[in-house]
């Protein structure tokens, strides 16, 4: 919340933006369609560049599935997209998992190689999974001083 105004008209999506800290937090409330993904990470996005947010914390813990399809569709379209238009700030996300999701995450081959795309140097932002919320925040606010 800003100024006592909800970021989000969504019951799945909790977003809100930390002008002390300058991160902006996109937390999934509950298991999302690809159709609600979509909306509540267009959403982040608007806001994202109307506060000039480029850290972001991404709360995935209440989501109980994580799938290719989606998570490509993050990594390779709204990401970069989020890269170019803050850009001269370089994009950072924390992305927090919950530990069936980091397991999940080891044991899926096609989802693992989304992942490490994402991760990889190459791409337009900066992408950390976690498992704790503190050490997410520490990694943002480092990148922020960097």
């Amino acid at each position: 919340m800003i100024s006592g105004l909800a970021l989000s008209p969504f019951d799945f999506l909790d977003l809100s933006y930390r002008t002390d800290l300058g991160i902006l937090t996109v937390r999934w409330l509950r298991a999302v369609t690809f159709e609600e993904l979509r909306q509540g990470f267009t959403l982040a996005l608007s806001v994202a560049q109307e506060r000039r947010a480029a850290y972001w914390l991404v709360d995935a813990r209440r989501r109980t599935e994580l799938d290719a399809t989606s998570s490509e569709w993050v990594a390779q379209k709204l990401l970069p997209e989020a890269a170019a238009s803050l850009a001269p700030a370089a994009l950072h996300v924390a992305y927090l998992l919950s530990p069936a999701r980091a397991e999940q995450l080891r044991q899926d081959s096609d989802l693992r190689t989304v992942v490490v795309k994402a991760q990889d140097a190459s791409q337009p932002y900066r992408l950390h999974t976690f498992l704790d919320e503190g050490p997410a925040t520490q990694w943002l606010l480092q990148a922020k001083q960097s």
